[in-house]
C-alpha cells in the first residue's frame, strides 16, 4: 500500500498533525512501559526475537481494533464505541487523530486505490473514504427475522486480495459478502456461519479464514482464483478454553502462519493448523497487523490499549 500515505494527504488531512479543530490526546503514548508476559510457546525460537517483549504503546481508549498499516510509518486503528480513527506514527509513538464520527468504524482495509474501506457498526454499513473526504456507502446488508420482517446487520472485518475484491464480515447474518474491486456487485458466498467476525487470506490467497467469535473457531475456506468465490470449508482450529471473550481479527506472515486475537491471547497457527505460540495479552485482544519497516513488528489491539512485540517473521499484508 505505498499510495497510502499520499492518499490520506489527499483527503485533506495531513499525516502528523490534527485536523482543523481538534487537538491531539494528551498523554499518549508518553512513555511505553515493558509488560511481563507469558509466551507458551512451541518453537519460541522461529518466530521471536531473543529479547521479545510485549510493549504497551497507548491507552485511554475503550474498545480498538481495526490495526491497519500504510506502509509509511503509520497504523490506524479505530475506538469504536467513540467513533474515532487514530493514526499512530510507529517510530514517534505519537498518535493523531485522523477522522471523528465515523459511525461506529471496526474493520478497515485499503482498496487497491489506497481508498480506506471502513466497516461502520453503528451505520451499520461497509463505506468507502474517497479523495475528496467524501463518503460512498458499498454495502448495508440486512436477514429476515422471524416475523418476517427485514433488518439491518452490521459488517465487522474487511480484507482486499491482489485483484481488489473486497471480502466483508456479516456476523448477525452469519455470512461473507464479497464486492467487486469497484465497490459494486455485492453478494454471499458463504452463509450458515455462527457470528463470523474476523478474516484473511493466506499470502499466495488460496485459503479464506474466517473466525467465529462466541464458537471460538476458525475455519478455512478454498478461493477460486477466478471469481473468488469460496467453497470447501474445513475445521482450521478451535481454542477451547472457556471465556466470555473469542475469536477475533486476523493476520498472517510470509510463512503462511495464521496469527488471530483472543481470547486472552494472540495465537499463531502453521497453514496445516499446528498451533506454534501463544503470545498471553493483559486484556483479551481483538485484533493484530503486522507494520513499520520490514513488517516485523506485531502490533495488537486490546480493549483499551495498543500493544507490539517484534518478531523474526514479516507480514504480507
Amino acid at each position: 500500500m505505498a499510495e497510502a500515505l499520499r492518499k490520506l494527504c489527499l483527503f485533506g488531512f495531513a499525516v502528523g498533525t490534527p485536523l482543523a479543530g481538534q487537538k491531539k490526546d494528551p498523554g499518549l503514548h508518553q512513555q511505553v512501559p515493558k509488560l511481563n508476559i507469558n509466551i507458551e510457546a512451541t518453537n519460541r525460537g522461529a518466530l521471536f526475537t531473543e529479547d521479545a517483549k510485549l510493549e504497551k504503546l497507548a491507552s485511554g481508549y475503550e474498545t480498538v481494533e481495526g490495526p491497519l498499516y500504510d506502509g509509511k510509518g503509520h497504523l490506524l486503528f479505530t475506538d469504536i464505541p467513540n467513533q474515532r480513527i487514530w493514526l499512530l506514527n510507529v517510530k514517534t509513538l505519537e498518535t493523531t487523530l485522523f477522522r471523528d464520527e465515523t459511525g461506529g468504524a471496526n474493520g478497515l482495509a485499503f482498496d487497491l486505490r489506497g481508498r480506506l474501506l471502513m466497516c461502520k457498526q453503528r451505520e451499520k454499513s461497509l463505506a468507502r473514504l474517497e479523495e475528496d473526504g467524501t463518503e460512498t456507502v458499498l454495502l448495508k446488508p440486512t436477514r429476515m427475522g422471524p416475523n418476517k420482517k427485514i433488518y439491518p446487520v452490521g459488517v465487522n472485518d474487511v480484507v482486499v486480495d491482489r485483484k481488489g475484491r473486497i471480502y466483508v464480515t456479516v456476523p448477525g447474518a452469519g455470512s461473507i459478502y464479497l464486492l467487486d474491486s469497484d465497490g459494486g456487485n455485492p453478494r454471499t458466498v458463504i452463509s450458515g456461519l455462527k457470528g463470523p467476525n474476523g478474516l484473511m487470506l493466506s499470502p499466495d490467497e488460496k485459503t479464506l479464514y474466517v473466525s467465529e467469535y462466541k464458537e471460538q473457531k476458525l475455519h478455512a475456506y478454498e478461493v477460486d482464483p477466478k471469481n473468488g468465490n469460496a467453497s470447501g470449508r474445513r475445521l482450521f482450529a478451535h481454542v477451547k478454553l472457556a471465556s466470555d471473550y473469542g475469536c477475533d481479527g486476523m493476520t498472517v506472515d510470509h510463512l503462511g502462519n495464521l496469527y488471530c486475537a483472543g481470547p486472552h491471547a494472540v495465537r499463531v497457527w502453521n497453514p496445516k493448523g499446528k498451533l506454534l505460540e501463544t503470545i498471553a495479552v493483559p486484556e483479551s485482544p481483538t485484533n493484530c497487523a503486522f507494520a513499520g519497516p520490514g513488517s516485523k513488528v506485531l502490533y495488537v489491539t486490546g480493549r483499551k490499549n495498543v500493544f507490539r512485540i517484534r518478531l523474526k517473521t514479516k507480514g504480507v499484508r
